[in-house]
């Protein structure tokens, strides 16, 4: 009886700190996946496309001689390559929102123009605009290309990671001086084809957006934008340390509709391990009608695990 003792004395130390290994390693494991979607990357790259497009959108315009926005002004340069050529000067304000965007300033667009086809180049400053929430300046954008359908008068435009420019620029970039051979190249791009899976444009770093007006040229608001691609605006690390990207298929904003999230469409956000394709963890969203600045996690597994089934704030404003 003595020796039992004496042998359950030692060992059911060992066992509570067994049973105490097991629980703190179990919480361990349950508190991996319990966290929260970070959806920073989406946020970037939605913003970025909004911005865009907008732009886009009021360069049409401008360029088609429609009504321009008060908020708007044109200063036409001489250009013996192209039809028309100049400076859209947009002055952001509260009653003339950049959307999905709460500051007050600036943007000045340069643009060539080619009647025939209908279809230009533009470059982009955002002076004094912050896109990506005051961590990084967005500055402008080198070169995008422009064109109207022929098949249904929407404008298609795009924007891939190497003309973004992120810090300080310089405003030589507004002066475009592209010769022929520069500006077909430029709008070939626009041939490509645009990504129909998020696990394909996860990687891809292009980020196509589709215009409808609604034959309303002076009102960009009520335009339809539609968004697919995807990739990193900008490196972000999770908490975990891997590294996030985004991808948007099918994803719709009408700005006078609903100011806090998009209409319809698909995203995808996926954590690899740095240096690696290790998967840590990915959330698949959907995007709804209700404006309530949210969406439906579909799927989520990895470190996401818990957030399935979930509504997610998507923070866009």
């Amino acid at each position: 009886m003595k020796n039992i003792k004496i042998i359950y004395n030692k060992v059911f130390p060992l066992i509570i700190l067994l049973v105490l290994f097991i629980f703190i390693n179990s919480c361990k494991k349950i508190k991996e996946l319990d966290q929260d979607p970070e959806i920073e990357p989406l946020t970037h790259g939605f913003k970025a496309s909004a911005a865009i497009g907008y732009c886009a959108s009021l360069t049409s315009t401008v360029f088609k001689g429609g009504q321009l926005p008060d908020n708007v002004i044109f200063q036409t340069s001489s250009n013996d390559e192209y039809t028309s050529a100049g400076t859209i000067f947009v002055n952001i304000t509260e009653s003339n929102p950049l959307p999905f965007n709460n500051n007050i300033g600036q943007i000045i667009i340069g643009g060539i123009w080619d009647d025939n086809d209908n279809c230009g180049v533009i470059t982009i400053i955002f002076a004094d605009i912050d896109i990506l929430s005051g961590k990084y300046k967005f500055y402008g954008i080198h070169t995008v290309p422009v064109i109207e359908m022929e098949e249904n008068g929407n404008i298609l435009t795009l924007f891939a990671e190497q003309d973004i420019i992120i810090g300080e620029g310089s405003d030589t970039i507004i002066n475009l001086n592209l010769s022929r051979p520069q500006f077909n190249f430029e709008l070939a791009r626009l041939d490509s084809e645009q990504p129909e899976d998020v696990f394909i444009a996860v990687k891809q770093n292009v980020w196509f957006i589709n215009i409808d007006q609604k034959n309303t040229l002076s009102d960009i608001y009520d335009d339809s934008f539609i968004i697919n691609g995807g990739g990193q605006i900008l490196e972000v690390a999770s908490s975990s340390g891997g590294i996030l990207y985004h991808a948007m298929i099918q994803t719709e904003f009408i700005y006078s509709t609903c100011s806090k999230n998009p209409l319809n469409g698909v995203a995808f956000i996926q954590n690899l391990k740095a240096g690696t394709e290790i998967d840590l963890g990915n959330i698949v969203l959907n995007f709804h009608e209700a404006c309530d600045g949210k969406a439906y996690v579909e799927v989520a597994c990895g470190k996401y695990l818990s957030c399935n089934g979930k509504n997610v704030n998507l923070n866009l404003n």
